[in-house]
């Protein structure tokens, strides 16, 4: 979970320097994914899919999932609805980040990547996370 939320600092961090202009700005109106126009359609992708994370690891834990109703306005609202994914993910796993091998492997189970344990997911979600922070930074320096 620590490194979870390290990364999730570092895209917080860059986000905050990030005017509202820069956000919303088209970066790429030919692309034929949605996630990619902006850094505002950037970070729905990156909330919706953290939501789907935590949906899974709550799969993984057989613990109830919830209702996920959000919308990504502006900045600090898209860094905001970003916190609450992160804590509804620690609040999720809280009394499991001391699994044993055991127990992580008995997590297994099939998801849209394949089959993966609560483990795999984590860094998943991880690396999902720098990659469109480096998303993010490369629109801002190729001044797209």
């Amino acid at each position: 979970m620590d490194e979870y939320e390290r990364v999730a600092l570092e895209l917080k961090n860059l986000l905050s320097t990030i005017t509202q202009e820069e956000f919303t700005k088209i970066r790429d109106p030919f692309t034929k994914d949605e996630d990619c126009r902006s850094i505002q359609s950037v970070m729905k992708h990156v909330v919706a899919a953290g939501y789907r994370y935590a949906d899974q690891f709550c799969d993984f834990l057989m613990k109830p999932k919830e209702n996920h109703n959000y919308h990504i306005y502006n900045v600090l609202n898209a860094i905001d609805e970003f916190e609450k994914v992160i804590q509804l993910t620690s609040e999720t796993v809280v009394g499991n980040l001391q699994m044993t091998r055991e127990e992580i492997q008995s997590t297994l189970a099939e998801t849209r990547w394949g089959q993966l344990n609560i483990e795999m997911m984590f860094e998943h979600a991880i690396v999902h996370i720098l990659r469109h922070r480096r998303q993010i930074e490369k629109l801002l320096q190729s001044g797209r």
